[in-house]
């Protein structure tokens, strides 16, 4: 592929300007690569062209960030090197950002294989320019509407954009996802038999009542979560396909999630059953590449949450976990997984509307808070922050929770101590913030670690000592 003087340039001062943020003691890919793109907006497509070994994206509403990371924990046991978003800035500028980085002065990459989370409202851009080899696509759930309009119309620009040279690695569960099969040969699908949460009925808003194929509404054996389950459709056929990888087996114990899947045992370090899929998908790629069974668990077991997403901190007065909300799905999850710990709760929720989070809040109002309400004994309190804390606490009063367990902070600082003020024995905390509070609280949280001197290891040792 030819190269132009514009590329030349852009590459060059995409380069100067990484270096230019690094000196400065500054993160980020997102700057050079805004500025590479509008010197050379084909950029993307010169870059990719060096990644021989292939280029895995991950896409869907949920879970893209998790199962990133842990593919990359996986590639790292496995001794691979690779170009990777990692830090989440999934747009084409965080892209084009991170393949700058992996792409020296000469304009050979650093490695030949690229793993990337991709935002998927960012794929049609994405695919104009670049053929992944691999494609994981973990789910679709309404989200941000007011960015990127109808689930209907996603889901369309999604499929449609990737090309059927493209080994596509699917959730089964998922009847939004799993249609992307349909016709395609070369497919891989995940899924789940059954977890301690599946149920016969959900009471859940479902994204996916009616058949893709016909419009025929949906008939579930049985539901995991959201419309993620075992379904089937009594117009055309249309139905769950077979995975050719299934989680079985499935349980909690000692803050890890554990699975067999052929027989073979896999555990990670993950809170909540929705995070099963996320290891799924990260499971079935990594096979794909020809990585051995072996690596695999390792890789998923030494796993560790970050970037907000069940990430946990070691503090003076205990564990913290802090995790992101963004949409109702996502939401309720969470709250299941607080729910399951069936420990004294303290939480925070931390709720913005600018451009990132999505400027139209009402998606608040189908959360199941109530599922909080009715357990509202074992709340201490909730701290409602960040620039829509009274529209939060508004959504909790009329769940159920009592005025007196809410209170509503917005120095993020302020409300992080107040969280923890008068904490006692075996309470469990967390955090809950939408995605432009996110970053400020893990520096708060990290800080606070660093104070105290411990990690999250050290913290959970000190407390099973003094139990003994």
């Amino acid at each position: 592929m030819k190269r132009t003087w514009r590329f030349w340039v852009a590459l060059w001062v995409g380069k100067l300007i990484t270096i230019g943020l690094q000196v400065s003691g500054k993160k980020g890919t997102t700057l050079p690569g805004k500025i590479a793109q509008k010197i050379a907006p084909e950029i993307m497509k010169h870059l990719s062209a060096s990644y021989t070994e292939g280029i895995v994206i991950i896409t869907g509403t949920n879970g893209k960030t998790t199962t990133a990371n842990l593919l990359a924990s996986i590639l790292r046991e496995a001794g691979k090197s690779f170009a990777f978003n990692q830090a989440g800035a999934n747009l084409v500028t965080g892209i084009t950002g991170a393949l700058l980085q992996n792409t020296q002065w000469n304009g050979s990459s650093s490695t030949k294989l690229a793993l990337l989370e991709v935002d998927e409202a960012t794929v049609p851009k994405f695919c104009e320019q670049v053929t992944p080899s691999l494609a994981i696509v973990t789910n679709f759930f309404r989200d941000q509407l007011d960015r990127y309009g109808e689930l209907d119309t996603t889901v369309h620009l999604v499929k449609e954009s990737l090309s059927p040279e493209t080994l596509l690695i699917l959730n089964a569960d998922d009847p939004l996802v799993a249609q992307f099969g349909s016709g395609s040969a070369r497919t891989c699908f995940y899924g789940v038999e059954s977890t301690p949460d599946s149920c016969l009925e959900s009471h859940e808003t479902r994204e996916a009542k009616f058949c893709p194929a016909c419009g025929i509404e949906l008939k579930y054996s049985l539901f995991h979560y959201g419309q993620l389950g075992i379904y089937h459709c009594q117009g055309c056929g249309f139905h769950r396909p077979e995975p050719n990888v299934l989680a079985q087996n499935v349980f909690a114990e000692d803050d890890l999630l554990n699975f067999q899947v052929d027989a073979a045992a896999f555990s990670t370090s993950l809170q909540g059953y929705y995070n099963l899929y996320n290891a799924l998908a990260a499971l079935t790629a990594a096979r794909q590449l020809g990585i051995e069974d072996g690596l695999i668990a390792k890789g998923l077991r030494e796993f560790i949450p970050q970037a907000g997403r069940m990430e946990r901190f070691g503090l003076t007065g205990g564990e913290v976990t802090l995790t992101l909300v963004k949409n109702p799905t996502g939401f309720n999850q969470v709250i299941q997984t607080i729910l399951s710990a069936d420990k004294p709760l303290r939480i925070m929720i931390g709720i913005n509307d600018l451009a990132a989070d999505g400027r139209d809040i009402s998606w608040l109002w189908d959360v199941d808070f109530e599922r909080l309400g009715t357990r509202e004994e074992r709340i201490q309190h909730i701290i409602c922050s960040g620039l829509r804390a009274e529209d939060m606490a508004l959504r909790l009063k009329y769940a159920g929770i009592p005025e007196e367990k809410l209170v509503i902070e917005h120095s993020l600082p302020a409300a992080v101590n107040l969280l923890q003020q008068g904490r006692q024995g075996d309470e469990t905390v967390f955090i809950l913030p939408t995605y432009t509070l996110l970053f400020t609280l893990r520096e708060l949280l990290a800080e606070q670690q660093q104070k105290a001197g411990l990690t999250v290891i050290e913290d959970r040792t000190r407390k099973e000592g003094a139990r003994t």
